[in-house]
């Protein structure tokens, strides 16, 4: 009886260390570099969000934005823009992220970003400094295009979430305006 539990212990043993190895391994688009945000909930017309963002470093030095977003609407889809300035200045848009898109219930949009839309070249690196925000927007056009879905500053202003996330502030509207507008 020893013998075809301790083959199951070692067969148990290598998919889980193949499992592991093929998850990170040289195969991988990314480095294993990353940093994610707690999004700050929206609510618009009823519909209330939760979510993440998070920023992957991809192994040619760009940065990947992967946003999930739950409580959104059967069928939705929602623009995200990354913005100049932290949640509060209510900058202009940097550039347009993948729109959210609603499968099995759950909001997921991915981008890699490698210009902004003045031209301006940004790398991971860049991306975890930068002097921005994250911004899904309910729709792209009609009267509540400005209305935020959920958001996040990102970079050197990450550590203004909190106040947002505990109530002391919060998004309402957004600037949909862009750089090269």
């Amino acid at each position: 009886m020893k013998s075809p539990l301790r083959y199951t212990l070692i067969l148990a043993l290598t998919i889980s260390l193949v499992a592991c190895q093929s998850d990170g391994g040289a195969d991988s688009p990314f480095t294993g570099n990353e940093v994610s945000f707690t999004l700050i909930p929206g609510e618009v017309e009823g519909n209330t969000t939760t979510g993440t963002l998070t920023i992957k470093e991809r192994t040619d030095g760009r940065g990947e934005i992967e946003i999930t977003l739950n409580g959104v609407i059967q069928g939705a889809e929602h623009p995200v823009h990354l913005h100049f300035g932290n949640l509060s200045e209510n900058d202009l848009v940097a550039t347009y992220l993948n729109d959210i898109q609603e499968i099995d219930g759950v909001g997921k949009s991915s981008t890699t970003l490698q210009l902004l839309d003045d031209g301006t070249q940004l790398q991971y690196s860049d991306l975890v400094s930068f002097d921005g925000s994250v911004k899904i927007h309910f729709e792209a056009t009609g009267s509540l295009k400005d209305a935020v879905l959920g958001s996040t500053n990102i970079g050197i202003n990450s550590s203004g979430n909190e106040a947002f996330l505990s109530g002391v502030k919060s998004i309402t509207v957004c600037n949909s305006d862009f750089v090269g507008n």
